[in-house]
């Protein structure tokens, strides 16, 4: 039988038996998720239980900056299910007859989730994991910029770290698209490190790879290490 997220947060040493009992007992007169209800309590960071999972349960944790969602595989699971258990489809493909479904997760130890998920998509899911708040952003980003026949997949909001999810198309790194114009190579290379780095920024955030709210961050975190 599978843990359930408290006993692979023990197991990992992030929490005690008294602050799962704790958590369990608010959870239970509240309601709401048991990682959003650790994180509430202040006895683990949303980033110690993506830790847990990834190193616990062996699976990927994934970066939406560094992924591309298919527009095929949103369209296979309604908004309301990715909102109800803070999932995410990212790709969707064959495997041995059989369709499978890369859903991103903040609790892939819920069982109720993959079963639903299961019997509403027809696919076998694969699951991987990234932060409750990350998934949020991403469904609230992927859903309301996919509609009608999006054939590309798209590039996205988010955080965390990727760990060789996939490597079919649907889930390169996100990269640029190439098309018949754009800089002369011996242009660009009579231009200074400040001016290329300067013209690469213009371009990430004109292409929505990044936003000028991404660099004041890692501006800020960079000068307070």
């Amino acid at each position: 039988m599978k843990k359930r997220l408290g006993e692979v947060l023990i197991d990992a040493g992030m929490i005690n038996e008294t602050q799962l009992s704790t958590a369990l007992q608010s959870q239970k007169a509240w309601g709401g998720k048991m990682g959003s209800t650790l994180v509430r309590m202040g006895f683990v960071r949303e980033e110690d239980i993506l830790r847990a999972l990834s190193s616990q349960m062996l699976l990927p944790a994934v970066d939406f900056n560094k992924v591309k969602v298919s527009p095929r595989a949103l369209k296979v699971l309604p908004q309301r299910i990715a909102e109800k258990y803070t999932v995410i489809p990212v790709a969707l493909r064959e495997d041995q007859g059989h369709k499978q479904l890369v859903l991103v997760m903040s609790d892939p130890t819920n069982l109720e989730a993959l079963s639903e998920i299961e019997f509403q998509t027809g696919c076998r899911i694969r699951p991987a994991v990234a932060t409750d708040s990350a998934i949020t952003r991403a469904i609230d980003f992927y859903y309301s910029k996919t509609s009608g026949d999006d054939k590309e997949a798209l590039s996205s909001p988010s955080m965390v770290g990727l760990a060789e999810v996939d490597e079919s198309e649907p889930m390169e790194l996100v990269s640029e698209h190439h098309g018949g114009h754009g800089p002369d190579p011996a242009g660009l290379e009579s231009l200074g490190t400040g001016q290329l780095l300067k013209l690469l920024i213009r371009v990430l955030v004109r292409k929505n790879i990044i936003n000028k709210a991404d660099i004041a961050n890692e501006f800020r975190r960079r000068k307070s290490t």
